[in-house]
């Protein structure tokens, strides 16, 4: 239930109309449609001779979603109709081109009827004695509207002051702070190696050396990528020590993910008593772990459940008042955490409120991710091992740790793997299940994260050390047919020539094959090679580890390796009889 006072005008507005023998604020409801002429229902007190004032809400807006808000209608708007087929105007009709209210809304209609009563007193102008008296009693009355207002918000947290506001806090056991009150700020940092999003709960208590506790005041959450956040802290009672800077380092519970608990600055003591905004953030966070019977109570308990992720709450779903969505995603979904879910469920919920539950349904995300290593080269065995298993495990905990219908940002993983200092640099790659490769993934709305299959693809040196030079030996058996005129030293030294220069342009994209030796060696003045017997022999390498590899017409192909060079072993021109 909502409280809205009335405001002096529309007092003032309606007590005039009474007084002058017009009917006051009688409801109408718009029906449902679009026709061009809107005809309301028939008045109670018809006929009617004119309508004073014409109130409702209408669209700012053609979208089907626009805003609405309050609006007076004038007689640009509406007019006076016949609904009853009697010829006396007894209806409200709206005209084509003027304003409309919002379908199935309600109007709220000052009028005066043809038969009304004649009014007992004339002398209604302003200033004169009868107006002057009844906007003064509308003065007091419109006072009482905003007395009883400010009686009403008292009742409320967001809206209590002062002495009414300690009596709310009071029904929690929150107390309001004096004046010398010793207060801190500690500052909670995050531990090396740890990703997703780290929640310090209100009320933690953290101590000094000397035992003097202090605790926050209001839940410290550190999103993913935040290394360390400040949060207020008060002493347990005002005879709590002032602490010097540094001395509160001990959280009396161990919180995962925390690695420091400290406050650079000395304690101080309040020069005042807490403010309202201040105890009432500090109400808040006891009002959610001790209430009952509120959405804030029923999630906090729900996710306070070993096994649960998350928990949306709706109000509301299905547009019945009386009844809650509950979207719970599990971390580990077991009979056992469902059924401790149903139990803090019934016994958090408002009495005769319908909890209509779910479980959040699960999307599969792989992630593949390509690693850079600081240095020249990449280690091996148990070294690389270790170095991707920590890549992995870290943008695991970061997908684990996204909420319900979160959005999972690649920096962010990239961040979470680059927590190794061996590491500079690192690419990851999120693949959908059923889907492409994207660069960032929103989870659909009240869905939960499904951690699929992780892996590290590459593994790479940030500068790697420029291959040492090889060299890979060509042997060539070139049988062919000479030219008539041609001796074989002639047609030796031109293949030769030939040769050596077709093996130095041999690259790793252009690999050394008998079709591209023939096509560069070819001379139809000196010899004609037998095509079908061309045979070219390479060696690389030394020793045992040579490898050899043999290379024919349309078989094979050598590409040399990184700063190696092939170069000419043995050319064996073997002179065929017959003429080229």
């Amino acid at each position: 239930m909502t409280y809205v006072p009335r405001t002096y005008p529309e007092i003032v507005r309606d007590v005039l109309t009474t007084l002058t023998g017009g009917v006051v604020r009688e409801v109408l409801t718009v029906p449902a449609g679009q026709d061009p002429v809107l005809v309301l229902d028939r008045l109670a007190d018809r006929p009617v001779r004119r309508v004073s004032h014409l109130q409702g809400r209408i669209k700012v807006g053609a979208a089907p979603d626009a805003p609405e808000v309050d609006y007076r209608f004038t007689p640009a708007d509406f007019e006076l109709v016949s609904a009853g087929g009697t010829g006396e105007l007894d209806a409200i009709a709206f005209r084509p081109g003027g304003r409309r209210p919002v379908p199935l809304s309600t109007l709220t209609v000052n009028y005066y009827p043809v038969d009304a009563r004649p009014a007992p007193l004339t002398d209604l102008n302003v200033g004169s004695v009868v107006r002057t008296m009844l906007e003064s009693v509308c003065r007091e009355v419109a006072l009482s509207y905003q007395q009883l207002r400010h009686v009403y918000d008292s009742a409320f947290l967001d809206s209590a002051e002062g002495s009414a506001l300690d009596r709310v806090v009071a029904l929690v056991g929150v107390t309001r702070l004096p004046a010398g009150h010793p207060v801190a700020t500690l500052r909670f940092a995050r531990a090396a190696g740890t990703v997703g999003r780290i929640t310090v709960p209100a009320n933690t208590r953290v101590t000094d050396g000397a035992g003097n506790r202090y605790l926050t005041v209001a839940e410290l959450t550190l999103e993913p990528g935040e290394t360390a956040r400040t949060v207020t802290a008060r002493a347990e009672t005002p005879a709590t020590a002032v602490v010097e800077a540094g001395a509160l380092s001990r959280p009396e519970v161990v919180i995962a993910g925390i690695e420091t608990v400290r406050n650079d600055e000395p304690a101080r003591a309040l020069a005042t008593a807490e403010s309202d905004d201040d105890l009432r953030r500090r109400a808040r966070a006891a009002l959610a772990g001790t209430v009952r019977g509120t959405v804030d109570a029923l999630r906090f308990a729900v996710r306070s459940v070993p096994g649960v992720k998350d928990v949306t709450v709706t109000e509301f779903p299905n547009g019945v008042a009386g009844e809650i969505s509950l979207v719970v995603a599990y971390a580990q979904d077991t009979p056992e955490a469902q059924a401790e879910v149903a139990r803090v469920v019934e016994a958090t919920r408002p009495a005769g409120v319908r909890v209509i539950g779910a479980t959040a349904a699960p999307k599969r995300l792989d992630a593949q991710v390509e690693l850079t290593v600081a240095g020249s080269t990449v280690p091996t065995g148990a070294e690389l091992a270790s170095l991707t298993a920590g890549a992995v495990q870290r943008v695991t905990d970061y997908l684990r740790g996204v909420p319900t219908g979160g959005l999972v940002r690649r920096s962010q993983l990239s961040a979470a793997a680059l927590a190794d200092p061996r590491l500079v640099d690192a690419a990851v790659t999120l693949v959908p299940a059923g889907e492409g490769p994207v660069p960032e993934f929103q989870l659909p709305a009240g869905a939960v994260l499904e951690v699929g299959t992780v892996t590290v693809t590459k593994t790479a040196a940030e500068n790697p050390a420029a291959p040492a030079p090889t060299t890979a030996v060509a042997d060539v058996a070139f049988p062919a047919h000479l030219v008539a005129g041609v001796t074989q030293a002639d047609a030796q030294a031109a293949l030769t020539l030939a040769v050596d220069a077709h093996l130095g342009t041999l690259a790793p994209d252009r690999p050394l094959t008998v079709d591209a030796l023939l096509a560069a060696v070819r001379d139809d003045t000196r010899y004609a090679a037998v095509r079908a017997d061309v045979v070219v022999t390479v060696t690389s390498g030394t020793g045992a580890g040579a490898r050899f590899l043999q290379l024919t017409d349309g078989v094979g192909a050598y590409p040399p390796a990184p700063a190696e060079t092939v170069t000419r072993g043995q050319l064996t021109l073997d002179v065929r009889e017959g003429a080229a």
